[in-house]
C-alpha cells in the first residue's frame, strides 16, 4: 500500500495496540522517506520518534480523500 500525502500513519506493528503514536504525513522526502507531523507527541517521545522516517517502518491507518 502506497503511502500518500495527509494519510494518517503509525509505526508497523502497533496499529493494534491502544497506545500507539499516530501522525499525519506531510511531505514526501526522496523516495523512501517522508515527513511525519506526530499528533501524540507524548508517546512519539516515548517511543523516540523523529520526524523523519523510512517508508517501510510505517503502517498507514487510514488514507486520505484524494479529490
Amino acid at each position: 500500500m502506497d503511502i500518500e500525502i495527509g494519510d494518517l500513519v503509525t509505526l508497523k506493528g502497533l496499529s493494534k495496540q491502544t497506545e500507539a503514536p499516530i501522525g499525519i504525513v506531510n511531505k514526501q522526502i526522496g523516495f523512501r522517506m517522508h515527513e511525519i507531523l506526530w499528533l501524540n507527541e507524548d508517546l512519539a517521545a516515548r517511543f523516540a520518534l523523529v520526524n523523519q522516517i523510512k517508508t517501510h517502518r510505517l503502517e498507514v491507518v487510514s488514507k486520505a480523500l484524494v479529490q
